[in-house]
């Protein structure tokens, strides 16, 4: 920002965020723990593509490549490595939570994040063994198009997720690599979903009016906690016994807010809180360290950096 009344207006601009388009609204969600900083990543991302008209463009470009027939090639030999097993676990809990959320509300939410995580692209698919093959040319340019899609996501981040200032000094505290894997998959995920149009409302749609004993539930409101009588008390208690974690997306939200003004707006924490052109309460710089640590944890935050070493 140039001046104090372009800050301003892009902090205000920040408070409009939460709209149609936002996959956070003003709910509470119960999650498994595992599944916290992919949430907290996936706000990061939402503000920083919405609030920085650098990263908003390059984000504009992944959602883009993400619609190249090479991408889509690539990801399918992936996911074929996949094993069924793994399918069937995933299919069977989005299809049929009445069955898997009732005895253990964790499991369907396991067996998502097991294979998120354990989840590996085998470099033997973005390259030829010279000593069986060649590449194709279309083998070639599948592979060129995963690779603009790649480049593009890690310029997102470098350009989104760090102060102006560190990127001319070449200091990066948010980078893109295999200590920060959340924010990675987190632009990827995003922007694909974008792509093919898979809305939040789509998503929860998959919860909603299932047969259980003769009985339509809606199990979006069960997560949601609003009121369903017995079965909503049930699924509720088990779902406290299995320690999944209730958040308010407003909370997430707000913390990737506070993240995104303290981490590439402004020069530091108290720098922000105690701006008095914030046009908003006075905060408190221990209160929104704590509030914005789960956002650094997720995107791989260094808060220190090493100090260079000074050439003889």
């Amino acid at each position: 920002m140039d001046n104090n009344g372009d800050l301003t207006e892009a902090l205000k601009a920040i408070k409009n965020i939460t709209d149609n388009t936002s996959w956070f609204r003003d709910h509470p969600h119960r999650w498994a723990q595992a599944s916290l900083p992919l949430g907290y990543a996936l706000a990061c991302v939402e503000v920083v593509s919405k609030m920085s008209e650098k990263a908003g463009a390059i984000y504009q470009k992944i959602i883009e490549a993400w619609g190249k027939p090479g991408v889509k090639a690539i990801f399918d030999d992936v996911f074929s490595e996949v094993p069924d097993s793994e399918k069937e676990k995933v299919k069977k809990a989005l299809l049929h939570p009445e069955t898997e959320l009732l005895p253990d509300p964790n499991k369907p939410f396991k067996d998502l994040e097991d294979m998120f995580t354990s989840l590996e692209i085998n470099e033997d698919l973005l390259k030829a063994d010279d000593k069986t093959e060649q590449l194709s040319p279309e083998d070639q340019q599948d592979i060129e198009e995963m690779e603009a899609l790649a480049r593009l996501i890690l310029e997102f981040i470098i350009i989104g997720f760090n102060r102006e200032s560190d990127i001319q000094k070449g200091r990066y505290r948010v980078l893109p690599t295999e200590k920060a894997p959340w924010v990675i998959w987190a632009v990827a995920i995003r922007a694909g979903f974008e792509h093919y149009n898979i809305t939040l409302e789509k998503l929860r749609a998959l919860y909603k009016l299932r047969k259980y004993k003769g009985k339509t539930i809606d199990f979006h409101k069960v997560l949601t906690e609003e009121p369903m009588s017995r079965w909503h008390r049930r699924i509720v208690a088990s779902g406290k016994a299995a320690k999944l974690k209730l958040k308010n997306d407003r909370v997430i939200i707000e913390a990737a807010r506070h993240w995104y003004k303290c981490r590439v707006v402004y020069p530091s924490i108290n720098k922000y809180c105690y701006d008095p052109s914030n046009d908003c309460l006075m905060l408190d710089s221990k209160n929104v360290e704590t509030q914005i640590r789960p956002c650094d944890d997720a995107v791989g935050y260094i808060r220190r950096l090493p100090k260079k070493k000074i050439s003889s």
